[in-house]
């Protein structure tokens, strides 16, 4: 059973690095629970407490993330193993900041926060990897800060969508009226569908009703 646990745990991102020998140490003292999730089942929803570490490790999932001003919703597929949501684990909100939603069966790994502090936080590369973690994350959040918007529709557009994307894999779906679209792009209902047809005429994306999904966001950064 340790050597299956130890091949996991090396998967996810604030155990590599680590020796055996720690791994082993670390199983016999902290709680790790194993979960599956049904298709269609909500793992996590959007402001709910978080007071674990969680770990997506097999399968496919989704988080949707509704806006504040309540105009969009944007949902991003993801299906490699990641952990979720490692910022919210501390700070003024420790919350969910996006729904998490399986498709199809996922294998889920979750350690209670108190074992953060009593025993994680003795391993010194756990607690590098861990402030890495967060440190990408405020650097993502920086350099977005900073960027430059383009001044064309065509720009902007795409500088909004990937100012939402947590990564650029997967597919993305954005729910929202065109109206509202246009309005948070400070444009016209007609300029923006414009854009919008001519992507999906380049298979960048497909048009539904108050949906569009983006099947390559990484083919934006070309345009």
């Amino acid at each position: 059973m340790a050597y299956t646990m130890y091949d996991t745990l090396l998967q996810i991102p604030p155990f590599q690095g680590m020796s055996r020998s720690e791994l082993s140490a670390i199983i016999e003292k902290v709680k790790f629970n194993f979960m599956k999730f049904a298709d269609k089942e909500v793992i996590f929803h959007q402001g709910e407490r978080c007071d674990k570490l969680a770990f997506f490790l097999s399968g496919k999932l989704a988080s949707e993330t509704a806006a504040p001003c309540e105009r969009f919703r944007f949902v991003e597929t993801h299906d490699q193993p990641m952990i979720i949501e490692p910022h919210s684990l501390f700070g003024k909100n420790p919350s969910y900041k996006s729904t998490y939603t399986a498709q199809g069966e996922v294998a889920m790994l979750t350690i209670d926060k108190r074992y953060f502090y009593s025993v994680l936080d003795k391993y010194e590369i756990f607690r590098m990897n861990f402030f890495n973690l967060l440190s990408n994350r405020a650097e993502l959040l920086y350099n977005r800060i900073w960027s430059i918007t383009p001044q064309e529709l065509e720009g902007r557009l795409i500088h909004f969508i990937h100012s939402l994307c947590t990564n650029l894999q997967g597919t993305k779906v954005l729910h929202v009226k065109m109206e509202d679209l246009a309005l948070l792009l400070d444009d016209t209902r007609l300029n923006v569908s414009n854009v919008l047809n001519k992507w999906q005429e380049e298979g960048i994306i497909e048009m539904h009703r108050k949906e569009f999904v983006f099947l390559d966001v990484e083919r934006l950064r070309a345009i």
